[in-house]
């Protein structure tokens, strides 16, 4: 009949399909016809639950791949992630500017950085850590971790972590030390104006403040970020005093040794989650996160975990650039004034050896000096 009514066999079959949707259409149709379903939005990536029973990290590349080979990894499995670059700066990678034939100071200067920050930081580490676990920022799986009893909530690869994390990032930044791109400044280095040094102090200050009222008021949302402010805001106010000579001239080597350490200890973080060997309580979170949202409308990278990695990685790499940048504007220094004294003596000799030699003293001094001249005389 409808051959008859002059309607050609493409158009008939336009008809029969239109009559007719293919069966994936019309289970589609008939779940969104029902009252109780919900029809979510296509996607191309989907993000896993951040709880105990998240099935995976990202489904369909990640997770599947990870189910299918049965991987399921302990805390001691992520320090295998963490050695991969430790273990390249401590070999093929080490840095040049810790061997015998470089600069003695510069030398001095790094073991010095390195054994500084690993008893400071790691020290602060612990206790910051510790206050976090005791309000329940953190939880680690009882089942991947080995616990160390009452004496501490924080498990034995927790601890270990943070020297793990303190070597590998002061070893980073003493590389970038070494590289011409990152190491050279920009510009001389200079102190900042009094104004920008006051407001940017203020800042931290109110920071500091906010940090603490934060972390005692009754808004738990906003735990972790007062952890945060309340633990590194000082912290931040001693590298901007001590160093905001360099901040300007020497901005490649502050960003360069943070953001690549800091960046993957974020990334760890992530699968560490997906394997459930620690989880976040969303109680104690702002809830703003990152990549696609699952089931639950949470991402693995969180807003709040990514500042305390990202932060305490600055706190150690800032101290390495501006002890760097300090080492290396002071050998200019001091090879600018034997120049001057020798020629005018006309003794080069004599004035060589008339030198005090550099020592780790000398170069606390001449940071000090930088930081607040008054002080230092």
């Amino acid at each position: 009949q409808l051959k008859a009514c002059g309607l050609s066999r493409y158009m008939i079959l336009a008809l029969a399909c239109a009559s007719r949707p293919p069966p994936a259409l019309a289970c589609a149709s008939r779940a969104c016809a029902r009252p109780s379903a919900r029809c979510p939005p296509p996607r191309l990536l989907t993000v896993s639950s951040t709880g105990w029973e998240g099935p995976g990290l990202v489904e369909g590349i990640l997770s599947g791949h990870l189910e299918r080979a049965g991987v399921d990894l302990s805390y001691w499995d992520l320090h295998g992630f963490l050695l991969v670059p430790t273990a390249w700066l401590l070999t093929a990678g080490k840095p040049s500017l810790l061997d015998e034939g470089k600069d003695p100071l510069t030398r001095r200067a790094s073991f010095a950085f390195i054994a500084f920050i690993l008893a400071i930081a790691v020290a602060q580490a612990f206790v910051w850590d510790s206050v976090g676990a005791q309000i329940g920022i953190w939880e680690f799986n009882p089942q991947k971790s080995t616990g160390l009893g009452a004496a501490t909530l924080l498990p034995a690869e927790e601890i270990a972590w943070l020297f793990h994390h303190v070597v590998k990032a002061a070893l980073w930044q003493i590389k970038m030390g070494e590289w011409r791109l990152t190491a050279a400044p920009c510009s001389d280095p200079a102190p900042l104006e009094p104004v920008a040094r006051a407001a940017c102090n203020a800042a931290l200050l109110a920071a500091w403040a906010a940090g603490v009222a934060a972390l005692v008021g009754e808004d738990d949302s906003l735990r972790c970020l007062g952890l945060v402010a309340s633990f590194f805001a000082p912290v931040f106010a001693l590298i901007l005093n001590l160093g905001s000579r360099y901040l300007l001239s020497h901005w490649r080597l502050f960003v360069a040794g943070w953001l690549p350490p800091g960046a993957w200890t974020v990334a760890i973080d992530c699968v560490g989650q997906q394997q459930r060997v620690w989880r976040f309580p969303q109680t104690f979170l702002t809830g703003v996160a990152t990549l696609p949202p699952d089931s639950s409308g949470v991402g693995l990278l969180k807003l709040d975990i990514a500042a305390v990695y990202l932060v305490s990685t600055f706190a150690v790499t800032g101290t390495g650039a501006i002890i760097l940048a300090a080492a290396q504007e002071f050998a200019a220094q001091r090879q600018r004034q034997r120049g001057g004294e020798a020629s005018e003596a006309g003794r080069a000799g004599a004035a060589e050896g008339e030198q005090e030699p550099e020592t780790l003293w000398h170069l606390g001094l001449f940071i000090l000096h930088g930081a607040a001249p008054a002080l230092a005389e």
